[in-house]
């Protein structure tokens, strides 16, 4: 029968390797182009969280006959749908870079994360990427009733 010591050794083994793989959102583009990407990929974030917003508070859901209204909601369903694609897809690692964009200030201040924050990060990839499908869903959906107001 093993003791108290060894399961308790065993377990926090067990963890430690289970934070350390969330450290890949750590690591910095390395080329000229992931840091184009990581650029395009924050900032589409940013849009596509302004854009819920504006979702979530009904200022799209004006029942108008408009054409700039319809305009509007086509291509603002359209950019929220590519950037939840370019989140869920992980196109070229442009999940990790946003991530990493995203996190760059708060992690960059310690020097090695504590367990706590490297178990939050290993759970940080799947929620964006659960995020990314939401987004487009509703783009898509934003996106085809902006297109059937202009038909």
């Amino acid at each position: 029968m093993p003791s108290f010591v060894q399961v308790a050794a065993t377990s926090l083994r067990a963890v430690a390797r289970f934070a350390t793989a969330g450290e890949e959102a750590l690591q910095p583009p390395s080329r000229r182009s992931e840091r184009v990407l990581a650029t395009l990929a924050h900032r589409g974030f940013n849009v596509a969280v302004v854009i819920s917003g504006a979702l979530l508070l009904g200022l799209l859901a004006f029942d108008s006959q408009d054409q700039w209204l319809a305009w509007a909601k086509l291509v603002l369903g359209a950019a929220m749908c590519a950037e939840g694609l370019l989140l869920a897809t992980d196109w070229r690692g442009a999940r990790r870079l946003a991530i990493w964009r995203l996190l760059r200030g708060r992690i960059a201040t310690h020097t090695r994360p504590g367990l706590r924050v490297r178990l939050a990060l290993r759970f940080v990839s799947p929620a964006v990427q659960l995020l990314g499908v939401v987004w487009f869903a509703a783009g898509l959906l934003t996106a085809v009733l902006g297109l059937q107001r202009l038909a």
